[in-house]
């Protein structure tokens, strides 16, 4: 399986990744590992366990490549869920029809849906 243009691993393996990495954060801590140490550790360890599953060499770049676009959207829809912005948008003008059929009613013309083609009403 080779590796994409991109850089990122295989898409069966992202929350294999994920969760390895999440316990590899756990374990530098445990170790007493702090900081940047910990953060290379964790790295380290994930891209050889994903190496090992995907059954070809995963780098720390790809898993780096992961974990930071993992953190983004994560914030993304974190900021989304927080103050939802409704987009701003031009109310649609009323269609030709729609304005007609107001001009109708307010003449106080009204077509029968029932009546067909020869209850039509042309105005």
């Amino acid at each position: 399986m080779p590796t994409s243009p991109h850089g990122s691993p295989d898409r069966g393996l992202k929350p294999f990744i994920l969760a390895i990495h999440r316990e590899a954060l756990k374990t530098a801590a445990a170790k007493g590992l702090i900081g940047s140490l910990a953060q290379v550790a964790a790295l380290q360890d994930t891209a050889s366990l994903a190496s090992v599953k995907a059954g070809r060499l995963v780098t720390e770049e790809e898993v780096m490549r992961l974990l930071l676009r993992e953190r983004r959207a994560r914030k993304i829809h974190e900021a989304v869920g927080i103050a939802p912005v409704a987009p701003l948008r031009k109310p649609a003008a009323p269609s030709r029809f729609r304005l007609g059929r107001w001009r109708a009613l307010a003449m106080g013309v009204t077509q029968s849906t029932s009546a067909g083609l020869a209850g039509k009403v042309r105005l």
